[in-house]
């Protein structure tokens, strides 16, 4: 549904917004923020294709309030930040200890219901707080450049790391 890019950058490169944003969940969790890697996503919602989408001036994932949106995960020693940022959906920040976490690739609650979604590129990252008992779950869209498999495989190796010990 949407057209992605991703890159990594250095923490101090993000938007003014984002970076407050990120540093003021970061602090309030007693996370230090010390040169973490950092991957921003950039993803457009393109104009719907379908004839009535057409018609009705409608975008690709039409339950998406912004026309583009960025999304940053930040992979601390001990933690898995993301940040999500567009226009008209705010700045909303989560994290989720790397002991506790865990991550699929592409969108696992997609895939389990053979929805559209399933062959999205990206990462399911689970652990987050949930409701109802439950560990809540969070896609994280990649786009299609080196450094979106170098993002994968660097959380994918720091959760491992991190439950299987020194």
């Amino acid at each position: 549904m949407y057209r992605r890019t991703t890159r990594e950058l250095p923490f101090a490169s993000l938007s003014p917004e984002l970076s407050q944003a990120i540093s003021a969940h970061a602090d309030s969790r007693q996370i230090v923020l010390s040169q973490p890697r950092v991957w921003v996503t950039h993803s457009e919602n393109p104009p719907a294709t379908g004839f009535f989408g057409k018609l009705f001036g409608s975008r690709a994932n039409s339950a998406d309030p912004d026309t583009e949106h960025d999304t940053v995960l930040v992979l601390h020693p001990t933690h898995v930040l993301v940040a999500t940022s567009g226009a008209k959906r705010g700045t909303s920040v989560l994290s989720v200890p790397l002991m506790q976490a865990s991550v699929t690739r592409g969108n696992s609650i997609a895939a389990r219901l053979g929805g559209p979604m399933a062959s999205d590129d990206g990462l399911t990252i689970s652990g987050f707080p949930g409701e109802h008992g439950r560990p809540g779950t969070y896609f994280v869209g990649l786009g299609p450049e080196a450094a979106s498999a170098d993002c994968a495989r660097a959380v994918e190796a720091a959760i491992v790391a991190v439950k299987n010990g020194p």
